[in-house]
């Protein structure tokens, strides 16, 4: 079951979509070693407080590292003056579940995707909470999410 938010906004948008329950899971680690999916096609959203009493979330592969210098920038803020959303935060502000964040400008918040998003067919992604993942289409969830793009993850090693 997604979260209330979360389904009101996916359906007043109109898009296909579909929830897939599983136990809860709260790292990419998790992710791979619990549930079906391509990992290389799972999102992850960080959630960050912007100055304004407004909140950015970051969606990018799973598999990557964020880099907090192209954040800022893309963001507007100087490295030292990012931080990420604190967990309780999460719940009381974006109503979503740590480990649960959804790309999708939920309760006033912004979306920017890192460029490598945009590469996949289909994505696999928070629900607001932990025990449900969302799968929707790239394309529909970063058309409703109204979001920008940006290079935002670290480079990435010939090991990974």
């Amino acid at each position: 079951m997604l979260s209330p938010e979360i389904y009101s906004f996916l359906a007043a948008a109109g898009v296909q979509f579909k929830v897939h329950d599983h136990s809860p899971i709260v790292s990419f680690s998790d992710a791979k070693s619990v549930l079906p999916f391509d990992p290389g096609s799972m999102v992850k959203g960080l959630a960050f407080p912007l100055p304004n009493q407004a909140y950015a979330i970051v969606g990018m592969c799973a598999a990557d590292r964020a880099d907090y210098k192209k954040i800022g920038d893309t963001l507007g803020l100087r490295r030292t003056d990012l931080r990420a959303t604190e967990p309780e935060e999460v719940v009381q502000t974006l109503h979503v579940m740590p480990g649960g964040v959804v790309p999708l400008p939920i309760n006033g918040a912004s979306v920017v995707f890192d460029l490598r998003v945009i590469e996949l067919d289909t994505i696999y992604c928070g629900s607001g909470r932990t025990d449900t993942t969302l799968e929707i289409a790239a394309a529909d969830l970063v058309r409703i999410a109204g979001s920008r793009f940006a290079d935002l993850t670290k480079p990435q090693t010939p090991e990974e």
